[in-house]
């Protein structure tokens, strides 16, 4: 029997490159679907499937009838714009096997949408953010497989034309040595000036934290998140908007702000109205604005708390500082900033 000497195949450099794309495809492979695979993170409504979609839409009839705020079409507009561009179809689906409540909530829900349809004022569906997945998910694992297919194949490359040429591979040569680089210790500084988390409620963890900013001039600000356990399940929504402003012309002077918080598994969405010192001591627009939900002075520090049958909702008011002008002092708002953290509801005892 013939043995095959080593060097013989060495020689061929057809068997070389076929065996390094092997060896370069399945190393790929191995690294892009098992040591660090896709984790498809923070996608959005669009991608879930039917049935979820189904009860999505539910929820927000469900928060729609019972909503007391002049904007809460606009509200569940927002909502459903969340499910991409076939909203429609989900809310049509959903109300075809509704009975009961439930058909006469989406059917108030379905006319208020058909309202913002015809007058122009639907959102836009948001583009997808699926943290990867679809086509992108492919071509990620793909894209890494080929590198290291290029890098295994350039390396066999070079050996072999050192050794078909005569010459020798040096693996004696020394490597530069690096230039080291002072480090700034930026990360330590941030870390020092970042604000100090808030007091968890019967020192729970928070499921999630969010941080919300307002600027002068931003007359659209409504900022909302979605509530979702550790397991990724939908719990809720919280958020913070302009409620209340004062005097005339642009940019609109905000001298009140309503924190709100919706739970899933509550009948109620609870808001708290953040005024001004001006607003807060102007008792008939302290009064008016107590039919939103409870007034609160803003003070820069202070921590309001929100909760409903499951979820509890601190917010902080992390910065803020008032406008100047011909309006009276401390009416309006330059800027504000709020950071919204949530818990899960310990279950009664």
């Amino acid at each position: 029997m013939t043995k095959t000497n080593p060097s013989d195949l060495v020689k061929q450099p057809v068997v070389v490159g076929v065996a390094a794309l092997i060896v370069g495809l399945l190393l790929g492979l191995l690294y892009a679907w098992v040591l660090d695979p896709i984790k498809i993170v923070d996608t959005d409504f669009s991608t879930l499937r039917s049935d979820l979609k189904q009860q999505y839409v539910r929820m927000v009839a469900e928060a729609y009838s019972l909503d007391t705020d002049a904007r809460k079409a606009d509200k569940a507009a927002e909502r459903i714009a969340a499910l991409g561009p076939r909203w429609a179809e989900a809310v049509a689906e959903t109300a075809s096997s509704a009975d009961g409540p439930a058909a006469l909530q989406l059917t108030s829900l379905k006319q208020a949408l058909d309202a913002a349809v015809q007058a122009g004022t639907m959102p836009a569906a948001p583009a997808s953010t699926g943290g990867g997945g679809g086509l992108m998910g492919l071509l990620l694992p793909l894209a890494a497989a080929c590198l290291v297919v290029i890098v295994i194949g350039g390396a066999g490359f070079y050996f072999l034309r050192s050794r078909t040429s005569g010459g020798s591979f040096n693996l004696g040569r020394p490597a530069a040595r690096p230039v080291a680089e002072p480090v700034a210790e930026a990360a330590e500084g941030m870390a020092e000036s970042a604000p100090a988390a808030m007091p968890a409620p019967g020192g729970a963890q928070p499921i999630q934290r969010f941080l919300s900013t307002y600027t002068l001039g931003d007359d659209v600000y409504d900022d909302s998140f979605s509530v979702d356990g550790p397991d990724g399940n939908f719990l809720g929504e919280c958020g913070m908007g302009i409620s209340e402003t004062i005097g005339v012309g642009d940019p609109k002077k905000v001298t009140a702000f309503e924190v709100w918080l919706f739970d899933k598994n509550d009948i109620r969405t609870v808001t708290k109205v953040i005024m001004s010192e001006h607003a807060f001591r102007d008792e008939a627009l302290k009064s008016r604005l107590a039919a939103k939900g409870e007034p609160v002075q803003a003070a820069a520090g202070d921590t309001v708390s929100l909760e409903t049958a499951t979820l509890i909702v601190t917010a902080r008011i992390v910065d803020m500082a008032y406008g100047g002008g011909a309006l009276p002092a401390g009416s309006f708002f330059e800027r504000m900033t709020v950071e919204l953290q949530a818990y899960r509801k310990p279950a009664a005892a």
